[in-house]
């Protein structure tokens, strides 16, 4: 008598041959399904279809198309390109003079960079003193946490335009 494990173990050796080898064999053999006499709408609104004779159901030979006689269409095959320009960036107006009151604070990291109001950060400002008309160039910059006027020098730039002792001093800047 043979053991019913081993028996049991063959058994699903010859299912599993029958479903990795044959399943597959007899598909990629076999017809895809589709009936021959099926035709598409070349040039009208109907499509004729032919019923297999082993199905039940009726089908009318004639199907009407929901939307109406297909109509070729011509598309155009002009390219509209965007005209070539650089990126817009927005400056200030370049014109306009601002006043107001000059000061210096030691915290200002170097001698080169000052804080102006309304400047944009890198920007190159000229500082003129209303009182003796001397002036001074800076870059703006945000080093300044609270600024304690319209402008604020490094100590040095603002000596180069009035006395320390004097400060807060009336200005023009522009950039």
């Amino acid at each position: 008598m043979t053991d019913p494990a081993l028996a049991q173990r063959r058994r699903l050796a010859v299912a599993l041959a029958v479903t990795v080898i044959a399943v597959p064999a007899v598909w990629l053999m076999g017809d895809d399904g589709r009936p021959d006499d099926i035709s598409t709408v070349i040039e009208g609104a109907t499509v004729p279809l032919t019923v297999a004779a082993d199905t039940n159901t009726e089908v009318p030979s004639t199907v009407e198309d929901p939307l109406g006689v297909p109509v070729p269409a011509h598309l155009e095959r002009r390219v509209t390109i965007a005209p070539v320009v650089g990126g817009q960036i927005a400056v200030p107006d370049s014109s306009g003079t601002y006043t107001g009151l000059a000061s210096f604070d030691y915290d200002v990291p170097a001698a080169d960079l000052c804080y102006a109001a309304g400047a944009e950060l890198g920007m190159f400002v000229t500082i003129t003193n209303l009182d003796n008309n001397r002036s001074t160039s800076c870059i703006a910059s945000a080093a300044i946490v609270e600024p304690t006027a319209d402008v604020v020098l490094h100590p040095d730039r603002f000596a180069a335009i009035a006395d320390p002792t004097d400060a807060p001093v009336k200005v023009e800047y522009r950039w």
